[in-house]
């Protein structure tokens, strides 16, 4: 009897043992493969798309637009034109105030300026002598026998002091004006800032230099000597007796 006591408490014994183990080992669930995200669950994150990286060899290269050029500049020169020349056609010229267009070949028609304010000419043989007087743009017509042409003439100010000026007289020069002399109006001369204009023959009246304030003039004994404040054209009107007044005009450059 004692002997099978013994055997029903093994058993119980065990049995107890057995669902304690089984109570302390926790149970893991596995994961449900489903597509729909558990509640609490944080969303992922959507892509982002970045903006493709510029190139720098492109970013660098600019098109380039060279501006046109205009004629380069000469100063107070002389420029011979042929206008029986039959070539090819004009280019665009700039010369400096001062400077003059020798116009050979033409009788005393068939010349024309777009403008005479800026320009004053002398015909004579078959020659015309144009001083240039103000800066601006001049477009000059010839019309021969044979054809009509054109010249676009840019004039602009002399703005390199102390440069060689064939078309004008040298520094330091006495251009003289002789009141008494009788004819037509001189023609325009050119000479530096450093020279001297002397007015003979007229007495203390019957002179005027414009624009005012352009030369300094001194009188004496029948000679007016007059020098330049600055660059710029003057013009000089003598009026000598009873005869009509003459006028004569002057570059000055420095």
């Amino acid at each position: 009897m004692k002997v099978r006591y013994l055997a029903v408490a093994a058993a119980l014994g065990l049995a107890t043992m057995s669902a304690a183990c089984t109570a302390a080992v926790p149970v893991q669930t596995q994961p449900t493969a489903t597509g729909a995200a558990s509640p609490g669950a944080a969303s992922p994150s959507p892509a982002v798309s970045r903006p493709a990286e510029p190139d720098p060899v492109r970013a660098t290269v600019r098109p380039t637009t060279r501006p046109a050029t205009a004629p380069a500049c000469h100063g107070a020169v002389i420029h011979r034109l042929d206008a029986s020349d039959t070539g090819p056609p004009w280019k665009p010229l700039c010369i400096s105030v001062g400077g003059v267009l020798l116009v050979t070949n033409l009788g005393p028609e068939g010349f024309s300026a777009s403008s005479w304010d800026n320009v004053e000419c002398h015909y004579e043989a078959g020659v015309r002598e144009c001083r240039l007087l103000h800066p601006g743009t001049v477009k000059f017509t010839i019309v021969n026998a044979s054809q009509t042409r054109t010249l676009t003439l840019r004039i602009v100010k002399a703005s390199k002091p102390h440069t060689p000026a064939p078309a004008c007289l040298a520094g330091g020069k006495t251009f003289v004006i002789d009141a008494a002399e009788g004819g037509p109006e001189g023609w325009p001369v050119c000479m530096k800032t450093t020279g001297i204009v002397r007015v003979v023959n007229l007495g203390p009246e019957g002179f005027q230099a414009s624009p005012a304030g352009a030369v300094k003039c001194y009188y004496e004994g029948g000679v007016r000597e007059c020098r330049f404040t600055g660059p710029g054209t003057v013009t000089f009107t003598t009026t000598h007796g009873d005869s009509a007044p003459r006028i004569q005009k002057v570059v000055a450059i420095r």
